[in-house]
């Protein structure tokens, strides 16, 4: 059966009859605005990209990169391996595993005792799942093991920290642990800590401060919490006891979202902030949070089709023709001020940015796939 998301990509014989419509009815000045890189207008419900070509761009990018070992290095490579599967394209994911040869051999070792460290895990958790070899099993089930070796009393990771962030430095290693494994207790842990992030974080908005004390919707912040929820409820069962809750603190979230998406359809690094920054990191994670859900049927068609096709073709435009991700905001620790977030740099290639467009990528290629 053709899958009905399938229809808002273009074919470029579509395209060529629909230039020659323009060249009859309204002459050549359209024809060369249409012939730029905004091929079509920002309201329309069309696909100005492949997110198959814009992730393949990315992965060429990273794979040449050497950066340190961080957690967003680590997301970038899972999500080209995401991409792989969803485009089918094996070569991406051997290139992943090479890059992963070192820990194999020894010559490297993750680190762990943080929640910005263990995360390492869905790297390894992933190309299990994809590939069945033990040896990535073993170290990354150490990783998710690890982070909850003396949970408190409440039974959440002795890591905690009620940083927005966690959501999805433990929430998404622990379902990673849960799908290679099928051992409920990992999908327990990780709906537990996002309900208890939810209920201390989620505001009336929708929308997630970074920090208790440090009331600001910062961007990416609120992209990590959409990810983690996103990432969750593909695979939590219905009847789960904390599945209607945190279904229900996506679904307010996501609506919140589409209220504070731009014009140009982008979100902002303060979301409620309309002068800061076009942010495309966030705008990556918030796409494949709704791309996903709409593919789930989690989110109806009709309300966020265009936001989601609009906030594509506006991402898609900031990763240039060497694979990088323009305007995303550096690496931000909480901070009680506005200021604090206005003024963080921006920057091109930043594997936070590249990470949440490969997220993107693979969510909008499983949308449409016939």
């Amino acid at each position: 059966m053709e899958n009905h998301y399938s229809s808002i990509l273009i074919s470029s014989k579509e395209f060529t009859k629909m230039k020659q419509t323009v060249i009859a009815f309204i002459g050549i000045w359209i024809i060369g605005l249409l012939s730029g890189p905004t091929v079509l207008a920002q309201g329309s419900a069309e696909l100005c990209y492949q997110p198959e070509e814009i992730g393949k761009r990315v992965v060429s990018h990273i794979v040449k990169q050497r950066v340190k070992w961080r957690y967003q290095r680590v997301c970038a490579y899972y999500g080209a391996c995401k991409l792989s599967e969803s485009i089918d394209d094996p070569g991406i994911l051997q290139q992943m595993e090479a890059l992963y040869t070192p820990f194999l051999e020894g010559k490297k070792s993750p680190h762990s005792g943080h929640v910005d460290y263990n995360v390492f895990g869905i790297w390894p958790f992933e190309m299990y799942r994809q590939t069945g070899n033990e040896q990535y099993l073993k170290q990354a089930r150490e990783l998710a093991d690890n982070e909850f070796m003396n949970p408190h009393e409440d039974g959440l990771s002795e890591y905690t920290r009620f940083w927005v962030d966690d959501m999805y430095m433990v929430g998404s290693l622990q379902v990673q642990a849960y799908k290679s494994t099928l051992n409920k207790v990992y999908l327990d842990r990780a709906a537990l800590t996002l309900k208890v992030y939810c209920d201390s974080l989620q505001k009336e908005n929708g929308l997630f401060y970074h920090r208790e004390d440090v009331p600001f919707y910062w961007g990416r912040g609120n992209g990590w919490a959409a990810a983690a929820l996103t990432e969750v409820l593909m695979v939590l069962p219905e009847d789960h006891e904390n599945y209607q809750s945190l279904l229900d603190s996506y679904k307010k979230m996501m609506a919140s979202l589409k209220s504070f998406q731009g014009a140009d359809g982008m979100w902002h690094q303060l979301l409620d902030n309309p002068d800061s920054f076009p942010e495309t990191s966030c705008t990556g994670m918030f796409l494949f949070a709704m791309a996903s859900g709409m593919n789930k049927d989690l989110l109806p068609e009709s309300e966020y089709k265009t936001t989601v096709v609009n906030a594509w073709n506006a991402l898609a435009s900031f990763v240039n023709n060497k694979g990088q991700t323009r305007n995303v905001c550096i690496g931000t620790n909480a901070k009680n001020s506005e200021w604090h977030y206005l003024k963080r740099l921006r920057k091109t290639g930043d594997f936070h940015g590249q990470a949440a467009v490969l997220w993107a990528s693979s969510a909008m290629a499983e949308l449409i796939k016939p």
